[in-house]
């Protein structure tokens, strides 16, 4: 019997979470003001937004509705909320497709679903050990998120084998020296992958 493979790849055929726009439920401050933004990579889409209450015979069957549109395009989505513990509410979308409740919903084709109906993954879950650049990818994945933004020259693949993010403004030594060793063993594996691939670069041209 066949098996997946472990080391990710497999699933290239999707979209990814990083790639696709998605509303987020919780910005119920910009979805109550006529606007919903999309984002979406770090861009930002955005969309016409009208809030209301679909009244039921009683309050079992009432629905909280947002209808989205811009131009032509248009969508109603339904909202369930769920108690804080502050004596408020979340809210969360209701997926069209599943009707679970979920709250990023992301747009595939010409409609909002969430993350399973959709068919996203996360990059990660793409990426496979076997690729040139793994681990570069990794370690600049980590730059961003714990370490720091994008430096102004981004390394390419060649000069991140020297290269060392420096320490963000507020952030206690011990943390920074957790996510530099980290970073670090992404630096070691990604130049001993380069070495290796000059060296199989030579032999093919003796």
């Amino acid at each position: 019997m066949s098996r997946w493979r472990t080391n990710g790849g497999w699933n290239k055929r999707c979209g990814t979470v990083e790639k696709t726009p998605r509303i987020d439920s919780f910005e119920a401050k910009e979805m109550f003001k006529g606007m919903l933004f999309a984002y979406c990579d770090s861009k930002m889409r955005a969309f016409n937004c009208g809030h209301y209450i679909d009244w039921g015979p009683d309050l079992g069957t009432d629905q909280e509705i947002v209808e989205l549109w811009k131009g032509e395009w248009c969508q109603t989505l339904e909202l369930s909320r769920i108690p804080s513990g502050f004596g408020g509410s979340r809210p969360f979308w209701l997926c069209p497709s599943c009707g679970e409740r979920r709250r990023y919903l992301y747009l595939t084709g010409d409609v909002f679903l969430c993350r399973k109906c959709a068919q996203v993954n996360y990059k990660s879950q793409q990426a496979t050990r076997s690729d040139s650049m793994y681990y570069y990818h990794k370690g600049m994945d980590l730059v961003e998120k714990r370490l720091d933004r994008w430096p102004i020259v981004r390394p390419d693949g060649f000069s991140f084998c020297g290269w060392m993010p420096d320490r963000p403004r507020y952030m206690h030594q011990a943390t920074y020296q957790r996510y530099l060793s980290r970073f670090l063993r992404y630096r070691r594996k990604h130049a001993d992958r380069q070495m290796a691939d000059m060296l199989r670069l030579l032999k093919m041209f003796k």
